[in-house]
């Protein structure tokens, strides 16, 4: 039974990547609270080291071959969210930062929500609530403060992608 097993593609392959790109945001993020004055290279930070690591995750033992779709999905939510935050820069850049910085906290759960194919219905999952939470920061709260959606961004972006990397996958394939 084992053997028949292990001849079977997951059908998330690239999963372990992605919670592994995850984790490393997370706690760029979430570091950045610490230290606010540095929270933009602490976020570049976990999204360089977390890309790096991502394509690392090759290394491991194989899930199997990424499907056209899976690959299809990565590229057009890397395509949307880059133009999406170009726009938003342009058009909000010079403003008032806290909308700013809580739109492009809506796009990259949108964008995580079109990764589906790719990495699975947690990372939909997640970018759905990472939006929901940037969503509320934005119209259902606009004077609080960002520091309590940046926490629950950064919490739920580490949770999840220990849940991809260490636990989901095994799950799924058995």
């Amino acid at each position: 039974m084992s053997a028949s097993l292990a001849a079977l593609d997951h059908p998330f392959p690239l999963i372990r990547g992605g919670g592994i790109f995850l984790i490393c945001v997370g706690l760029g993020f979430f570091l950045g609270l610490f230290f606010p004055r540095k929270w933009i290279p602490l976020a570049a930070g976990g999204f360089i080291v977390g890309f790096t690591g991502s394509g690392l995750s090759a290394l491991l033992p194989s899930l199997g071959t990424p499907s056209l779709l899976s690959i299809g999905a990565l590229v057009a939510a890397v395509v949307f969210e880059v133009a999406v935050i170009v726009y938003l820069v342009r058009r909000l850049g010079d403003g008032d930062e806290r909308r700013l910085t809580l739109s492009i906290m809506l796009v990259v759960g949108l964008h995580f929500a079109i990764m589906g194919p790719a990495h699975g219905p947690l990372i939909a999952a997640l970018g759905v609530l990472t939006a929901v939470n940037a969503a509320i920061g934005l119209w259902a709260a606009p004077k609080a403060p960002i520091t309590p959606f940046f926490l629950v961004d950064s919490v739920m972006k580490i949770a999840f992608g220990v849940w991809m990397l260490a636990f989901y996958p095994a799950y799924t394939f058995f």
